[in-house]
């Protein structure tokens, strides 16, 4: 029985549609998922042939697809200092506070 997706602590497993087994020796044996080439059940994503069709399991054996991307804004609005010479009628303008 195959499941679409990762199990519930976001882990690749076997039984995902999208798991692959690069030897191509996997077969359901009653309720299990065999590895035909280790003659044992199958190892998962610790297996050195296991890959994801959709190319997202990442090394440590997660799913690439349930994992956020953490950002943050290494710049902040106030690191910008505006250093700007003006000339003429706009610096007038600006120091005055005229600006329109």
């Amino acid at each position: 029985m195959k499941v679409e997706g990762p199990d519930k602590d976001g882990m690749c497993w076997p039984k995902c549609t999208w798991f692959k087994c690069g030897k191509n020796v996997l077969r359901f044996k009653g309720n299990i998922l065999w590895c035909d080439w280790l003659e044992q059940e199958c190892l998962g994503p610790s297996c050195a042939y296991a890959s994801c069709v959709r190319s997202k399991l990442l090394t440590e054996g997660r799913c690439g697809l349930v994992i956020r991307r953490r950002t943050r804004d290494s710049l902040s609005p106030d690191d910008f200092r505006l250093d700007v010479k003006l000339k003429g009628k706009l610096a007038k303008m600006v120091k005055g506070d005229d600006v329109i």
